[in-house]
């Protein structure tokens, strides 16, 4: 695939200053995936259903998650209301994240490196530090701006500036690293940062390009740690 041209680490007075990643979340470091194979598995057991539909379903739902359970409750006469059904969905689902080793790995050796992390997120607050604390990421990513707390979302710019300024940084030697090429991508690239983009196996489909392509999160870590030697 094309990318744009790589903007190179900054020369002279700037330089020394401290490498800053802003990752984000669902697909990125955690695998939403997962998650919602676990949940999937548990809610066709306790309702008699098929756990393949729910799959299917989710493809074409995921997006609209209360046109997921109405349309559960009216091709399986699901009890209970899809309100229930929501609520209860956002509440387990962070819970079923899991637990990669080898992405705390990545994580912990940019932090060693000095790179200072935020994960910059849409989503509800509670939901998305959930998620961090089954990934067992919490502690290593204390810098959660999450869109519900800020009124934007990305793509907006002001959602990664709002991270900088927490971190204290600039946008001179900051990256974006996220799967979704319209959030993460696009508005990075907006925001005047530069843009690693996490394929997950994906050809590049045309529109936003970053400044790297990775497979994935612990691919991306290993590729920004070996652009310091």
């Amino acid at each position: 695939m094309t990318t744009a041209p790589h903007p190179g680490r900054p020369v002279g007075p700037d330089s020394s200053a401290q490498p800053v990643a802003l990752l984000a979340l669902d697909d990125t470091l955690t695998d939403r995936a997962a998650a919602f194979a676990a949940w999937a598995k548990e809610f066709a057991a306790a309702h008699s259903l098929p756990e393949q539909w729910l799959h299917d379903a989710d493809a074409e739902h995921s997006g609209r998650r209360r046109d997921f359970f109405a349309l559960a409750k009216t091709t399986y006469a699901l009890p209970g209301t899809v309100e229930e059904h929501y609520t209860a969905f956002r509440r387990r689902t962070p819970q079923l994240v899991p637990h990669r080793p080898a992405v705390n790995a990545a994580i912990q050796a940019l932090a060693a490196h000095g790179w200072q992390l935020a994960v910059v997120t849409n989503g509800d607050h509670d939901a998305q530090h959930a998620k961090l604390a089954a990934a067992g990421l919490a502690d290593l990513l204390p810098t959660v701006v999450v869109s519900s707390d800020h009124g934007v979302r990305k793509p907006d710019p002001a959602l990664f500036h709002a991270a900088l300024a927490r971190l204290g940084a600039t946008t001179k030697e900051a990256w974006v690293i996220g799967d979704s090429l319209e959030a993460d991508i696009a508005g990075g690239n907006r925001a005047g940062l530069r843009t690693l983009w996490l394929s997950h196996g994906r050809p590049h489909p045309g529109g936003p390009l970053p400044q790297h392509t990775a497979d994935d999160i612990v691919e991306a870590c290993a590729w920004l740690l070996a652009q310091e030697r």
